[in-house]
């Protein structure tokens, strides 16, 4: 997390219609939580997301701790003893949906004004993901969906270990993803992922993400109260 000082350059603030406009660069689930923090606080808000649609490619793993009961349905959740596993990419819909929902405003395909805060995270540079982040010292995971039967040998249904879990979701398909290589199933993978996370697997759920956003909103509204 940035240092209190350090929050002041990244925001770009102005004043519209007497409150105040945050920019935010990133409308991932940390940007989309961020943003939520700061609506419900009484700002005014504009994501910028360079890719053209909200969830897709998707670079990070479906499994989550604490899901809204409203979005478990919306999500293709299952619960197993660890948490949930789910659609991430239909959860960051729902949540971008919240934002506008909220008079928050999201732009898609669009630069982010220079001084925007970043709440992009750490992805590199790949197909449908034009433009990198910088925030975090990550490792490359590999994950894949299949269906429920002839899971690769290196991985356990409904397990999670320090480099890989297996789960199952609410659409019967199931999600593995894996610290390096990614081995193949027999009848192979109907879809490939790929995307930078922290290393141990217990950094990699979606909360994280979730209160990463609500404390970089914290910080901004205590340091914008400072300058009051």
């Amino acid at each position: 997390m940035q240092s209190l000082y350090s929050l002041l350059p990244s925001i770009r603030i102005k004043y519209c219609r007497c409150k105040l406009m945050i920019n935010i660069s990133g409308a991932g689930v940390r940007g989309l939580s961020c943003a939520l923090y700061l609506l419900n606080s009484g700002y005014e808000v504009t994501i910028y997301e360079i890719r053209q649609e909200i969830g897709n490619p998707v670079r990070s793993p479906g499994i989550i701790k604490h899901l809204p009961e409203e979005f478990l349905k919306k999500t293709a959740a299952k619960q197993n003893s660890h948490g949930w596993a789910f659609r991430r990419e239909w959860y960051e819909k729902l949540l971008a949906k919240e934002v506008l929902d909220n008079g928050g405003e999201i732009k898609l395909k669009t630069e982010s004004p220079h001084n925007s805060f970043n709440c992009t995270g750490g992805k590199s540079i790949a197909p449908g993901w034009p433009k990198s982040g910088t925030q975090y010292e990550l490792v490359n995971w590999n994950g894949g969906i299949m269906i429920n039967r002839n899971i690769p040998k290196e991985f356990n249904l409904n397990s999670i270990s320090e480099d890989r879990f297996c789960f199952e979701r609410g659409d019967g398909l199931v999600e593995c993803w894996i610290r390096g290589k990614l081995p193949r199933p027999k009848q192979g993978w109907l879809e490939i992922m790929s995307g930078e996370h922290p290393e141990t697997s217990s950094e990699i759920w979606a909360d994280e993400s979730v209160l990463e956003g609500e404390d970089i909103a914290k910080n901004i509204i205590h340091s914008l109260t400072e300058q009051d």
